[in-house]
């Protein structure tokens, strides 16, 4: 065997057998205690100073008597005689086997005990009483030595108690006589449970302060743990293990101050003892279940999962038992609560001791800690049970314990710090090759990016020939975006000389309102689609600074272009002001704002602060401007710091030394405004035209939402080649608003997920709550391919997706199938409008012939009105111009008329209508769209009644729209057949009012809105915006960061 395992073992064992030997000791001095005999106890060769003696033995028991002092002196003059009734017990024990025939615990009693002393002579003797259930009052000589509660004849709970306590009273005889009245009402067993110690009083009294020492010395060595491992959970939440075991300590101090001298008693003195047994029942259920926990989370594997689901149920049953159940019903099954914690302390010991022999430093703590509290209950029972000796042994115990879990935390602490330093290390090692690789790639990259600006300005400025103004423009764009990437490149070098210390500074006077004027036309130059306009105000006689040109320069614009980046609309400032012997400068935006904890953070490298404090993830970057903006300021000789407020916007200050030099006027005229935009009309779509060359037919029209011009504008380079006309916008709200403008004429939508305000995702799912799949496809654009992100994108009603970078080649070949479809999708519904047409079913002119020819012998003149109306109907019906997008009103009343004249003439009593249509009959609405639900609601309302019933069109004006109503009192609609008409897409069986809800959603219309009743009519309705208008725009429309936006 190791020397490890054998030391372990070793403090295993005289953790456990020191107790064995004290127990061997307490019952040898056990034995060597005078035992009382027949009622009496003779203590006349003991040294009663010296300590207590436990008054164990035979006593006289009067059942079913609460007698006094005085009932045991005879007195032949009265006549009074001695007791009768008496019995010897045996004392300590419950009194339930000699109380009553039926062995209840319930009743009261008289015990009687007399004790021959040493010696006659005056002197102050005392008693102290463990455990008396319940109330009992003690005498001595005739005098009242104590009492807890108050015994009665008659129940009654409020006078129960068992509280331990001393009484003293002066003996001057040879003996004293004991007696101690006992009543129980509560509690399924009673009687003189515990011993009682009788001595003289500085004895009883040193006996009850060790008693009372060794329980407040329990419950502390409980509190401070408890409080600690509660403590530490709440710093270290993924140890769940120190909660249990906190929460085992607080259980066991309930229980402590509940058992043994009752320390509760002494915080709460009026506490009722009811409520103190229904406590000391469930922290005896509580401790066993906290400790198994304990061990199954500090040791896993160390406790079956069937056992602790077992101790669970058992402990929630325990519980409500000591909550609902009468004391005492429940205190009779106090053995199965005793079984159950014996059984669980074996099943403890047998999965420990395994343990105790383990390579594992913590292991074998913790295994240590649970054997020393198993003890350590084993020793509070055993001085429950009588033996309150047992009790000195608790502190040993504890001293196992607490050292136990002193040595496992500290070598936990030990281990956590010795892995921070390693992971600091490594983290430290890691950033520096960070740093190194950024640095060598930032040089690799720097090259080739100037060749690329210089080529492109050499291009544009006619070295390889003349360019024509949109190739200048390009080639202008393709300078500006390498610009971009060639400043992040320098703030990544710059970064690394600054970590490095090894950035020079070429400090001289510096005239500030110039070098300001130089970084505010790049950064309009570098943004040009936000409604953002610049001021600068510079005050007269600004003195000249002392600073590095180039980084001033480079402060500056990285403090612009920060408030550029969170500033989508509004005012940037950019004034200073001569302070004593420095400048302040100060950039003021009216953007998103810093939230105040994330201030300090903002100057930090790779910080993301400004944009994650506000949830706004589309204006990430770098996170290294305004850490090389302070570090400059401060190599220059100033600081900076920032103020703001969370949708405030912000302001940024800095200092600058003034300059030796005499101070030089600046511009007399204060800076005009200057915006950051393009042009001052703010970021409207604009329409790229395909080439000039002559195509086939109509060109495809798209919609592009990217926020990004240079994305915007490779897809307009890219669209073009194949034809294709494009609208260009900058967010949501100006696609919605375009795509509101231009209504079915757009063919397909473009859209780039990730885009400010509102993403293309939610875009998406609005165009799908207007247009179906096949008649407004989507293309998304997105840096997203996760599955997850994919499926998100499908379930918002996305026709497809491509990945950035996007392959040209790729995206044209996506294009062209999507047009394609919708081509088709749009030639079926063409076709379904040609079906209605179809309709008019042989029958129909079979039944509108047969009517015009009975009315020819009889009214000619109503049998040519008929036939001049049949010549209407078919006409329109099968006129052209109803494959047509729109067409006039009073196309479609014709229409209707014609079709409801026959319908009466061949019904003629069964069916009546009425036609109410405003004057202006010019506006233009979608053909057949009235007329097969007029045909609807004669044919499946009005004649499916033999009565028959009115049917009532009707179309009315407002400012914007046309109304129509088609209402009739017929059998009604079932609710089902109405939802899949209104709500249902796809192709079916109906081609009516189906293909009527479809193109109404196509022309920005809300669709049909149909209100039925069974047996009492239907009414449908639609409207539609007049010619040349379009349905109202929501504005401030805006949407929170989506949770699947998050790259």
């Amino acid at each position: 065997m190791e020397k490890r395992n054998v030391v372990n073992m070793l403090l295993a064992m005289m953790m456990v057998v020191f107790p064995i030997f004290g127990f061997i000791y307490i019952h040898q001095d056990h034995v060597r205690q005078p035992q009382a005999q027949s009622g009496w106890m003779d203590l006349r060769s003991s040294q009663l100073h010296a300590g207590t003696v436990r008054l164990d033995g035979e006593w006289e028991f009067y059942s079913g008597q609460l007698l006094m002092p005085e009932d045991f002196e005879p007195a032949p003059d009265s006549g009074r005689a001695a007791p009768a009734n008496g019995m010897l017990v045996t004392v300590p024990g419950a009194w339930n086997r000699y109380l009553n025939e039926a062995g209840e615990g319930t009743g009261y009693g008289t015990f009687r005990l007399r004790v021959m002393l040493p010696e006659a002579k005056e002197a102050v003797y005392g008693v102290h009483t463990t455990n008396i259930r319940m109330a009992n009052r003690i005498f001595v000589n005739g005098h009242e030595a104590g009492s807890s509660g108050m015994p009665d004849t008659e129940p009654n709970g409020k006078l129960q108690g068992n509280i331990p306590y001393t009484g003293f009273v002066p003996i001057n005889d040879d003996y004293a006589e004991i007696i101690v009245q006992v009543s129980n009402y509560i509690y399924s067993t009673g009687g003189m449970i515990g011993t009682l110690q009788f001595g003289e009083a500085k004895a009883i009294q040193n006996s009850r302060e060790r008693a009372v020492y060794a329980d407040v010395l329990t419950v502390a060595s409980l509190v401070i743990p408890a409080g600690y491992f509660l403590a530490l959970y709440r710093l270290r939440r993924e140890e769940r293990s120190l909660l249990f075991l906190g929460m085992f300590s607080f259980g066991a101090v309930i229980y402590v101050l509940t058992h043994g001298e009752k320390l509760i008693d002494l915080l709460i003195p009026s506490l009722d003892y009811g409520l103190v047994i229904r406590m000391q029942w469930i922290s005896s259920a509580l401790i066993y279940y906290f400790l198994l926990r304990y061990i199954d989370l500090a040791l896993p594997g160390a406790v079956h999962r069937p056992v602790l689901l077992l101790v669970r149920l058992s402990t929630v049953a325990f519980i409500g038992i000591g909550i609902a159940v009468p004391t005492l019903t429940f205190s009779s099954w106090e053995g199965m609560v005793i079984t159950c914690g014996l059984l669980v302390i074996g099943y403890v010991i047998m999965r420990m001791l395994p343990r105790l022999g383990t390579r594992q430093s913590h292991v074998f703590l913790t295994s240590v800690s649970v054997l020393s509290i198993i003890v350590i209950i084993v020793l509070h029972m055993m001085s429950l049970l009588g033996r309150p000796q047992f009790a000195a042994l608790i502190p040993f115990e504890m001293f196992f314990f607490v050292a136990a879990q002193a040595l496992l935390h500290a070598k936990r602490f030990a281990e956590t710090t010795k892995e921070s330093e390693e992971l600091s290390q490594r983290l430290l090692t890691l950033d520096g090759l960070k740093d190194e690789f950024l640095a060598k790639t930032s040089h690799e990259l720097r090259t080739p990016l100037h060749g690329i600006i210089n080529m492109a300005y050499s291009l544009q400025q006619g070295a390889a020939g003349p360019v024509s103004a949109a190739q200048a423009a390009q080639l202008s764009l393709v300078a500006s975006t390498g610009r971009r990437l060639a400043l992040l490149v320098e703030d990544i070098l710059d970064f690394s000389k600054l970590k490095h210390g090894e950035l020079i500074l070429h400090r001289q006077a510096v005239h500030l309102p110039s070098v300001a004027q130089s970084v505010v036309d790049v950064v309009a130059l570098l943004q040009t689609r936000k409604e953002v306009r610049l001021v600068q105000d510079w005050p007269n006689g600004l003195p000249l600074v002392q600073a590095d040109e180039n980084r001033l320069r480079q402060i500056l614009f990285n403090l612009l272009g920060n408030a550029v980046k969170f500033t989508e609309r509004g005012t940037i400032h950019l004034q200073a002001e001569h302070e004593g012997a420095f400048v302040r400068v100060s950039v003021t935006d009216t953007g998103i704002g810093i939230a105040r904890d994330k201030q300090e953070q903002i100057f930090q490298a790779y910080d993301q602060s400004g944009s994650s404090g506000a949830g706004l993830r589309e204006y990430e970057g770098t996170g290294l401007g305004l850490s090389i903006a302070k570090q400059l300021v401060e190599l220059n000789g100033g600081k900076i710091w920032v103020e703001s407020e969370l949708g405030k916007g912000a302001a940024f200050h800095f200092t600058i030394p003034v300059a030796a030099a005499e101070p030089v006027e600046a511009e007399e005229a204060v800076m005009e405004k200057a915006p950051l935009l393009a042009d001052d009309t703010g970021a409207a779509p604009f329409i790229a035209n395909p080439p000039k060359e002559e195509r086939e037919g109509e060109p495809a029209h798209v919609l592009l939402v990217d926020d990004d011009p240079v994305n915007v504008q490779v897809l307009v380079n890219l669209l073009s080649l194949d034809g294709i006309r494009t609208t260009a916008t900058a967010s949501a709200e100006e696609a919605w608003l375009a795509l509101s403008e231009a209504g079915p004429s757009l063919d397909l939508v473009i859209a780039d997920w990730m885009m400010p305000d509102v993403s293309g995702l939610a875009l998406c799912e609005r165009i799908r709550e207007r247009f179906s799949l096949s008649e407004l496809p989507v293309l998304l654009l997105t840096a997203k391919n996760r599955p997850a992100d994919i499926q998100t994108a499908f379930h918002a009603g996305v026709n497809d997706y491509l990945s950035k970078p996007v392959d040209a080649d790729e995206l044209r070949a996506r294009v062209k199938t999507l047009l394609d479809m919708r081509r088709s999708a749009q030639a079926s519904l063409r076709s379904q409008m040609a079906f209605l047409q179809a309709q008019i079913k042989p029958h129909f002119l079979y039944n509108a012939l047969n009517t015009i020819i009975s009315f020819c012998p009889v009214h000619p003149d109503k049998a040519m009105e008929l036939l001049v109306d049949l010549s209407r109907f078919l006409r329109s019906s099968f006129a052209f111009h109803n494959t047509d997008q729109l067409i006039r009103l009073e196309k479609e009343m014709e229409l209707v008329e014609a079709y409801l004249s026959l319908e009466k003439a061949r019904f003629e009593e069964r069916l009546d209508f009425e036609l109410e249509v405003g004057s202006s009959q010019w506006v233009l609405i979608p053909p057949l769209s009235i007329q097969p639900i007029v045909k609807n609601a004669i044919v499946h309302g009005l004649m499916k009644r033999a009565a028959g019933g009115r049917v009532k069109v009707s179309v009315k004006e407002s400012e914007d729209e046309v109304h129509v109503c088609v209402e009739d009192n017929g059998i009604g609609m079932r609710k089902e057949l109405v939802r899949q008409v209104q709500f249902e897409h796809g192709s079916g069986r109906s081609v009516g009012l189906k293909n009527i809800q479809k193109r109404l959603l196509a022309l920005n219309s809300t669709g049909l809105h149909i209100t039925s009743s069974e047996e009492r009519g239907t009414s449908v309705q639609f409207s539609l915006p007049k010619a040349g208008r379009r349905p109202p725009i929501e504005k401030g429309w805006r949407e929170g960061p989506h949770e699947s936006d998050i790259d």
